[in-house]
């Protein structure tokens, strides 16, 4: 035997094998392999900040395509079309609800008023047109009165638009400009309507009660739409109008 092939000579390879011929922490035995002396170990390579090791996008990047619903955006996008964040529309508060309500009641009152006059001016214009033969001057007296009548009530007709249609746009946000002097005006002839009933005894206790609740709720209409709470609902539309 040679001294090449003893094992126990001390100028064998560190590490070699009797029988298996190849040195120790080789190929074959990768996780045995020793550093060198003087050499610093290496490690495996660590992912960078905001990457794992399946090649997932960093940390800002954006959403791949088909992401799921409610998958918040990354840092520093800015939210699409139609994601939370966009300015919704203000809550209507009682106040202008109760006033539109007495708005559309008035306009009820106003349209049968309307047509009473109407109706009465023209009922009047033709019988005194009709009994001027018997009476002369009783037509132009008539025709006067009738024209005054019709004249009324296309007035009334008039206000009942502005009522009915100032309800509709202060449901809707847009203004109260115009229920606030259709309730003006009614407060003004229904304060007129009280006091007559008051001082005419003819009229009774039910008389009176209808011209209250007609000027309370014209009153109420006036008031409500000037309240800060109605204030802030119209100026938070009129915001959204104008961005």
């Amino acid at each position: 035997m040679s001294q090449t092939d003893d094992p126990g000579r001390p100028d064998a390879p560190y590490g070699q094998g009797t029988g298996s011929g190849q040195p120790y922490g080789s190929p074959a035995d990768p996780y045995g392999q020793q550093p060198q002396y003087g050499q610093q170990p290496t490690y495996p390579q660590q992912p960078q900040y905001g990457e794992n090791q399946y090649g997932q996008q960093q940390y800002g990047a954006p959403a791949p395509y088909g992401a799921q619903y409610g998958q918040q955006p990354a840092y520093g996008q800015p939210p699409g079309y139609g994601q939370y964040g966009a300015a919704a529309a203000p809550a209507r508060p009682p106040h202008v609800v109760t006033a539109a309500v007495l708005g559309f009641v008035l306009g009820a009152f106003g349209v049968l008023i309307s047509i009473i006059f109407v109706v009465g001016g023209a009922f009047v214009t033709g019988g005194g047109a009709a009994a001027d033969d018997q009476i002369p001057g009783l037509g132009a007296v008539g025709g006067a009165l009738g024209g005054a009548l019709i004249v009324f009530g296309l007035l009334a007709l008039a206000w009942t638009v502005v009522m009915i249609w100032g309800s509709v746009w202060a449901l809707k946000g847009r203004s109260r400009v115009m229920l606030l002097v259709g309730g003006s005006i009614a407060l003004a002839f229904t304060l007129i309507g009280f006091v007559s009933s008051i001082g005419d005894s003819t009229s009774g206790g039910g008389g009176v009660f209808f011209s209250l609740l007609l000027l309370l709720a014209s009153a109420a209409i006036v008031v409500l739409l000037c309240l800060k709470p109605a204030a802030d609902f119209f100026a938070a539309h009129r915001a959204r109008r104008r961005g």
